[in-house]
Formats: structure tokens, C-alpha cells, sequence
């Protein structure tokens, strides 16, 4: 993972890297997620993508963030904008992952002029509670009470081999959460799991957006997925056969994405 750039926002500074060339990508990761996952899955990008990619407030190199009334999606939608003003985009490919979905998709609803298209990877939160939210709020408090290593052990026994998860997958997994501040993250979880959307601007959306999603998933319900696809404008929905497809092969989301972009491209 290459040395970040510091960008200022709200008050944090949040750890944001560049790698490709091309038109400007920006993509939010998700919960627990880290600027170094999205990398790996956008390199089917790199060759006609300029893409940015941070680690979220409160995650990885960015300042960790303890009190959870800074975990808002409208202050994480302007964390995208600051990190476009301080790159010099006036206007770029919009995306992100989970909670990186939901605060694109703000960011989409706050900003259109700047949104080129629209990636959502696996969309979690709307306007009604995330069906996962116990699951959600149990993983903070393991973070807060049992940490990291406890965390990752008793993933790697028993729920990522019965996920389908092959050894790589795991080591992967592992370092993105080792990669965080136990507080933060259990603040950033309990926080996130009580998020509830206005997806009312949902219909005004008029960029081309992908989404990719999964079935078997209550913290991503492919419901949600469907209906953002049904109101949005200009929406494609791919779905995958598994949750385990995306982790077992990370440049997959990229290869979708392409494949979206260059059909777009050749409009």
C-alpha cells in the first residue's frame, strides 16, 4: 500500500491514495473496510482510470473517531466532496462499497453536476433499518470488549471457511481489520448500524449507475438492491451467484465496473 495523501475534512484527515491513469474514479469503501481492499479490486480500472480511493473516517491511516455523532452518512457523503476539491476533480466516477455505497449515493443526491456515473457495490442501508443491524451492533461491541485478534480467530474457525472463503481471502480479510483502532471501529459499527436513508431523491438520479449485489446476505439485501435498480433511472443490477465470489476474487467488482463503463463508453 503506497504512502497516503492527508486530506482535511470536518475537522479529520482522512488517508486517500491515487494509482491508474486515466478519467478520475472516486470510490468510498465499506464498513471495516480499508483504501487498500478497494485497490485490489479496482486494478481492471487502472488502465483507463485515474482512481481515488481513503480510507474512511474513523478507519485505517485516517484519524480514528470516537464520538459517533461524527459517523453521519451526510458528513461522510462531504468527506468525497473535500477529497474531490482537494485532488482538483470538479468531476469524476462516483462509488463506493456497503457504507461507501450509501454515501455515494449521497454524495450523488448532494452533488449531481459532479457525478459522472454511479458504481454501488452491495448496498446496505436505506430508508427502514438494515435487517443486520443486531449483527452489526454485536460486532462493535467485540471490537470494544474482545478486539481485533479475538475477532479474526474465531472468523477464521468457523464463519469464513462456512462462508467458502479459500485461504488468501482470509489473510485478506484479516489485515483490512487489523488495520483499524478497536475503539474507532467499534464506534464506527454501532453508529453505521443505525443509519437510515431518505431515498426519496433516489428517482431524480439521472447518471448510468451499476450495482452489484448478492443473495444470502442480511446485512446486503438484495431486495434493497433490486428496488434501488427499479427507481433509479438509468440503473444496471448485476447480481453474483455468492457472497464468496467477490472475495475469493477480488478483481471481479472491477471487472464488472469495466465492463459497465466501456459499454457507456462506446454510447
Amino acid at each position: 500500500m503506497q504512502p497516503p495523501r492527508f486530506v482535511a475534512s470536518d475537522g479529520l484527515l482522512l488517508a486517500a491514495e491515487t494509482f491508474g491513469e486515466g478519467r478520475p474514479l472516486v470510490f468510498a469503501p465499506g464498513l471495516t473496510d480499508n483504501r487498500g481492499y478497494i485497490r485490489r479490486q479496482l486494478v481492471p480500472l487502472a488502465d483507463r482510470y485515474h482512481i481515488v480511493t481513503y480510507d474512511q473516517r474513523g478507519h485505517g491511516d485516517s484519524t480514528p473517531v470516537t464520538d459517533p455523532a461524527l459517523y453521519t452518512p451526510e458528513r461522510m457523503a462531504g468527506d468525497i466532496a473535500r477529497i474531490l476539491d482537494a485532488l482538483d476533480i470538479e468531476r469524476a466516477v462516483i462509488g463506493g462499497e456497503s457504507m461507501g455505497a450509501a454515501t455515494a449515493l449521497l454524495f450523488a443526491f448532494g452533488w449531481p453536476e459532479r457525478v459522472e456515473s454511479l458504481l454501488l457495490t452491495g448496498p446496505a442501508l436505506s430508508d427502514t433499518p438494515n435487517p443486520g443491524r443486531d449483527t452489526l451492533k454485536a460486532l462493535g461491541q467485540a471490537f470494544a470488549v474482545r478486539g481485533v485478534e479475538s475477532i479474526i480467530a474465531e472468523a477464521t474457525a468457523t464463519e469464513w471457511p462456512e462462508m467458502g472463503l479459500d485461504e488468501n481471502a482470509m489473510a485478506t480479510l484479516a489485515a483490512m481489520l487489523r488495520s483499524h483502532q478497536d475503539e474507532s471501529i467499534a464506534v464506527a459499527c454501532d453508529a453505521v448500524a443505525d443509519w437510515v436513508l431518505d431515498l426519496a431523491p433516489l428517482s431524480a438520479v439521472r447518471c448510468p449507475v451499476q450495482i452489484i449485489a448478492w443473495a444470502d446476505d442480511p446485512v446486503h439485501p438484495i431486495a434493497l438492491a433490486r428496488r434501488m435498480a427499479a427507481q433509479l433511472p438509468s440503473a444496471h443490477l448485476s447480481v453474483l451467484p455468492r457472497l464468496n465470489s467477490r472475495f475469493n476474487d477480488l478483481e471481479l467488482t472491477g471487472r464488472i465496473y469495466r465492463e459497465f463503463l466501456l459499454r457507456l463508453d462506446a454510447k
